[in-house]
């Protein structure tokens, strides 16, 4: 009965000691289990973290897609073929990438129209807004980028927009 003591003491020592390096437990309790939240949330406030989700999922699915993606001019078409019919899932995983490009930007643009709307870029929360908008702007030089790359003869006339 003792020993069972001394070891619950001793697990809980090296929690606290842990979490005095690193405070996991609280994050998770503050963060997660005890967060308190505003009546006045709505519809508006879940684009934040919805984008991170599509960011997430669009880099999940993009390194999956480049395990078996060719960057080859003349290998390109087969591997994309591949993908799509011997990978598991490979349509899934393409298409998921493919769609979600499009939601993250319809995603972000309706973040950016909320805090515009609520006024998020005013005193005290400017530098945040800020740091949201250095964040657009890297996104779109990453738009164009991928338009002014792309071998699709498709994309000829945004490349004369541009």
């Amino acid at each position: 009965m003792k020993k069972e003591i001394k070891t619950k003491k001793s697990a809980a020592g090296l929690m606290a000691w842990v979490d005095e390096r690193f405070p996991l437990s609280s994050l998770i309790t503050n963060h997660l289990t005890e967060y308190y939240a505003p009546k006045n949330f709505n519809f508006w406030y879940f684009f934040g973290a919805l984008a991170l989700l599509t960011l997430v999922l669009q880099l999940i699915t993009g390194l999956l897609l480049t395990m078996h993606y060719k960057p080859d001019a003349e290998l390109a078409f087969a591997s994309v073929e591949y993908i799509m019919r011997d990978v598991s899932f490979g349509w899934l995983i393409r298409y998921m990438h493919s769609t979600g490009a499009s939601l993250f930007f319809v995603v972000i643009y309706l973040h950016m129209f909320k805090a515009i709307i609520y006024g998020s870029y005013k005193n005290p929360r400017e530098l945040l807004w800020l740091f949201g908008v250095a964040i657009f702007l890297c996104l779109m030089g990453k738009l164009f980028l991928d338009i002014f790359y792309l071998g699709d003869k498709c994309l000829i006339g945004a490349r004369k927009l541009l």
